[in-house]
């Protein structure tokens, strides 16, 4: 008895990484290795610059959100009170009534919640 196996499938599934087609970095438009070097230096020393230049805004925590990585502070711009979600790597440390020094979004990200880039406490209150 002879059995014979069909399928639809190819002869060969190609598994891996998929190649450009064209791997010449001139054809497609890349610059030589040395000149991408230089300018993502170039773009990284500007964004450097760019976040030192940015205002710090004390802000206090009001209270810790749900999220293990929200906290919901506030501030104060000219005498009135606004609130901001500041994004920590942990908020189990962080009791209300803490005060932190928060870099101030570029405009039109304020909505978003703030990046806090600097040490969390030990231990919780202890600033």
């Amino acid at each position: 008895m002879e059995f014979e196996i069909r399928t639809d499938l190819p002869a060969r599934i190609k598994v891996g990484r998929k190649r450009a087609k064209d791997s010449d970095p001139q054809k497609v438009g890349l610059s030589s290795g040395l000149a991408t070097v230089e300018s993502r230096e170039m773009q990284r020393e500007e964004e450097i610059s760019a976040s030192a230049n940015a205002p710090l805004v004390e802000v206090e925590v009001m209270r810790i959100a749900l999220n293990p990585r929200l906290l919901l502070c506030r501030h104060w711009v000219f005498g009135e009170e606004r609130r901001a979600l500041i994004r920590v790597h942990r908020n189990k440390n962080f009791k209300p009534g803490m005060k932190l020094l928060v870099k101030r979004p570029a405009a039109g990200a304020e909505a978003e919640p703030w990046a806090y880039d600097g040490s969390l406490p030990r231990r919780p209150g202890r600033w």
